[in-house]
C-alpha cells in the first residue's frame, strides 16, 4: 500500500487515508449560507478518494464581512446545509470537517457597513481600512461566537472543526502584533469549541509558519503556538502567507516548486506528537506521496490538484496518471478575486457539480477533430468517452497549439502538462490521432469539430518590415531576436512578459512597451504579476507604460506616443517583438462544423477546454 494510503488516528476518528482537501473560498454561498453547490462539491471529492475534507471558512461574527460570499455560521439557518454537506461526504466514506475564523483587520465594511475590529489599528495594504481595536470583552464576546458556530457544526452532522489562525485570521494578527493577549484568547477558542463539539468530534487548528513579511511570523512561532495548543487538539494543519500582503505564497502560480512551504510542517511535526497536515503546491501523487514518505507531514493538503482532478486520491492509491493542475490561476484563484465561484481551467465541471450537464449524445458516430490545441484534445476527450469513434489532425508534428509555444517560456513549463495529460487521456481511450496531416477531405465522417486555433495578427503599423515580428516567431524559435529588443505589450499578459524575460536571459537588451498604466497588468488577478516583476528586474527588462507605438519605419525606428504628455519620440531598436490579440483560423471543409477554442473567439485555456468538453460531449 502507498504511504498515501494508510489510514491515521485524529483523536476520536480515523481519516482512510493520508490526502487532504484543505479548506479554500468557494464564493458558492447564497445569502451567507451552504449551497447545494458546497455538498456537491466536497462530495466529489470525497468520491474522488480524499480522507479528510475541510469546507472553507465559516464566520464566528456577522460583521465580519471581507467578501460578499462568506458563510455567517452563526446563523442557525446553517445547519441545515452543514447536513447536506456532511451527508454527500459521509456517503463516499470521508470525514468532514468545518474551518471556523474571524478575518481581523483583513475585513471589509463594505458589506457589514460597520468598523472592522482587528488585533490593532494598521490598515491592511488591500482594504485599507482602519480598525477598531478589540476590548477583552470583545473578544470574550467571539470566543463565544467561536462556540456558537461549533455547535452549529455538531448539530449538522459534521465530524469536527479546524480553528483558523493563519492565513485570513484576526487570531494570526494577534500572533503577528506579538499580542500578549493572542495565546490566552486561542486558548480560550480551543476550549469553546471542544465544549460545543464534544470529545467524540475531531478539533484542529491551522497555525501560520511565515508570514513572508520582514518581522513576521516565521516557522519558530508556529512551533510555539503548535507546542501550546497540543493538550487542545487532534492535530495541527499549517500554512505560509498572508492573504492581502503576501497572497502569492499562499496559492502560487506555476513555476514554484512542489512542498515550497515542507519547513513548516517539518519543523512543527518534529515539536509534536498530534499528526500534521503540510502544504505547498502538491500537483502529482508523486509530490504528494514524497511529502509524506520523507517524514514532513502526516497528512498532505492537495487544493487545486483535487479541483483540477476530483479523482485526485483515488487515481493517488491505484498509481494511475491525473490530470494535473497546471498552476494558471485563471478560473480558481483569479474568478474568486473577481467575485465570482471558482472554476478550473483544466477541468470544466469544478465549481458547477450542482449543475445537472446536458445529456451526453449516444455513442457510435464517427468524429473528426481539426487541430490538436487544448481545444481538439479535449473535444476528443470527451467525444471519445461519450463512444464515438474518433480521430484527431494535427497539422504540425507536435500537439499543443499554442501551448506547446507558450510552454517554452521561462516559468510557463507546466502549460505542456495540459497538453500531456490530455494526449494521455486520448490515447487511452482509442482516440486515432495523426500528426502531420492537414485536412483536405472529410469523407466518411459523420460529425466535424473544428479546433483551428489563431494565427498572429501583427499590428497595421508593423508595415510588413522584415525585423517586426510576433512573440510565436520568436517562441518557436523562427527568429532570435538580440541587441535592443523593444516588446511591445498589446494583450498585456504572459505572452509578452515570457518573451521579453526569454530574450533577456539570452542576452538581449530589452525594453517592454504598454499602452496601459501598469506593465502586464493581466498577471495581477492570477497571482503572477509580483514574481514577474522580481524576475524581470533581475534580467534587466526596462518596463513603459502609457506609451502606443504608431509606426514603424526602415531603419529600425518606432515612433511612440507617450500619453501622459502628448509628446511622439522616435525609439530605435533592432528588433521589434509584438505581442497582441490573434485572428481566428477557420479554414472551410465545406461540410458543416463545430468551432472551438481561438478559432471561435481567441481566449484563454479555459474556454479552450471548456469549449472542446462541450463540442466532445455533444456529438
Amino acid at each position: 500500500m502507498s504511504v498515501l494510503g494508510e489510514p491515521v488516528r485524529l483523536g476520536p476518528l480515523v481519516a482512510r487515508n493520508r490526502i487532504v482537501f484543505p479548506a479554500h473560498l468557494t464564493n458558492a454561498a447564497v445569502a451567507r449560507l451552504p449551497t447545494a453547490q458546497h455538498a456537491a462539491y466536497y462530495g466529489a471529492r470525497a468520491a474522488g478518494g480524499a480522507g479528510l475534507v475541510i469546507t472553507e471558512e465559516q464566520s464566528v461574527d456577522p460583521a465580519d464581512r471581507p467578501y460578499e460570499k462568506l458563510v455567517d455560521g452563526t446563523d442557525p439557518a446553517v445547519v441545515a446545509g452543514y447536513r447536506a454537506i456532511a451527508d454527500a461526504v459521509h456517503g463516499h466514506g470521508a470525514l468532514v470537517l468545518a474551518q471556523l475564523g474571524h478575518n481581523g483587520g483583513q475585513s471589509s465594511s463594505i458589506y457589514s457597513r460597520a468598523p472592522v475590529d482587528g488585533a490593532d489599528d494598521e490598515p491592511d495594504p488591500m482594504f485599507r481600512e482602519v480598525p477598531r481595536v478589540l476590548s477583552d470583552a470583545a473578544l470574550a464576546r467571539l470566543v463565544d461566537g467561536f462556540g456558537l458556530v461549533a455547535s452549529h457544526v455538531a448539530a449538522g452532522g459534521l465530524d469536527g472543526v479546524e480553528v483558523q489562525c493563519s492565513q485570513a485570521s484576526l487570531i494570526r494578527q494577534l500572533f503577528s502584533a506579538r499580542s500578549p493577549r493572542a495565546e490566552p484568547f486561542l486558548l480560550a477558542v480551543l476550549r469553546a469549541v471542544r465544549a460545543a463539539i464534544g470529545p467524540d468530534r475531531v478539533l484542529g487548528v491551522r497555525v501560520q509558519g511565515d508570514e513572508g513579511l520582514a518581522g513576521g511570523l516565521v516557522t519558530e512561532d508556529a512551533v510555539r503556538v503548535a507546542v501550546a495548543v497540543e493538550p487542545l487538539v487532534d492535530y495541527v494543519n499549517t500554512a505560509v502567507g498572508v492573504a492581502t500582503r503576501t497572497l502569492p505564497l499562499i496559492e502560487p502560480p506555476m513555476g514554484v516548486p512542489a512542498g515550497y512551504a515542507a519547513h513548516v510542517p517539518s519543523a512543527v511535526r518534529a515539536a509534536v506528537s498530534v499528526p500534521v497536515i503540510g502544504v505547498g503546491r502538491f500537483t502529482t501523487p508523486e509530490q504528494a506521496t514524497e511529502a509524506v514518505a520523507s517524514g514532513s507531514c502526516d497528512l498532505v493538503g492537495v487544493v487545486r490538484g483535487q479541483i483540477a482532478d476530483p479523482s485526485f486520491a483515488a487515481k493517488a492509491l491505484r498509481g494511475e496518471r491525473v490530470r494535473r493542475c497546471i498552476g494558471c490561476n485563471q478560473e480558481c484563484i483569479a474568478r474568486v478575486g473577481l467575485n465570482q465561484r471558482l472554476g478550473c481551467a483544466v477541468n470544466p465541471a469544478a465549481g458547477r457539480e450542482s449543475v445537472s450537464s446536458p445529456p451526453v449524445a449516444s455513442g457510435g458516430a464517427r468524429v473528426l477533430v481539426v487541430g490538436g490545441g487544448p481545444a481538439g484534445l479535449a473535444a476528443a476527450v470527451a467525444a471519445a468517452r461519450a463512444g464515438h469513434a474518433v480521430t484527431l489532425a494535427e497539422r504540425s508534428d507536435v500537439l499543443g497549439g499554442q501551448l506547446a509555444l507558450a510552454s517554452r517560456a521561462p516559468e510557463r513549463r507546466e502549460l505542456a502538462n495540459l497538453v500531456a495529460d490530455l494526449a494521455h487521456e486520448a490515447r487511452d481511450l482509442g482516440v486515432v490521432v495523426r500528426l502531420r496531416t492537414p485536412v483536405g477531405s472529410v469523407d466518411g465522417v459523420d460529425a466535424v469539430v473544428l479546433a483551428t486555433g489563431a494565427r498572429p495578427a501583427l499590428p497595421p503599423w508593423a508595415g510588413g518590415l522584415e525585423r517586426v515580428v510576433d512573440v510565436t516567431d520568436v517562441l518557436a524559435g523562427r527568429v532570435a531576436p538580440s541587441g535592443r529588443v523593444l516588446v511591445v505589450d498589446a494583450g498585456r499578459g504572459h505572452p509578452a512578459t515570457s518573451t521579453a524575460e526569454l530574450l533577456a536571459r539570452r542576452g538581449a537588451d530589452v525594453a517592454m512597451l504598454t499602452p496601459a498604466l501598469v506593465a502586464a497588468d493581466a498577471l495581477a488577478p492570477t497571482l503572477d504579476r509580483e514574481r514577474w516583476r522580481r524576475r524581470a528586474a533581475e534580467v534587466g527588462v526596462a518596463e513603459y507604460t502609457d506609451r502606443v507605438v504608431l509606426a514603424a519605419r526602415e531603419g529600425l525606428v518606432v515612433d511612440v506616443l507617450e500619453h501622459l504628455t502628448g509628446t511622439v519620440t522616435p525609439w530605435p531598436a533592432d528588433w521589434v517583438v509584438h505581442a497582441g490579440p490573434p485572428t481566428p483560423e477557420v479554414p472551410d471543409l465545406g461540410v458543416p462544423a463545430v468551432r472551438v477554442g481561438d478559432c471561435l473567439a481567441p481566449r484563454g485555456i479555459d474556454a479552450a477546454v471548456r469549449e472542446g468538453t462541450a463540442a466532445g460531449r455533444s456529438m
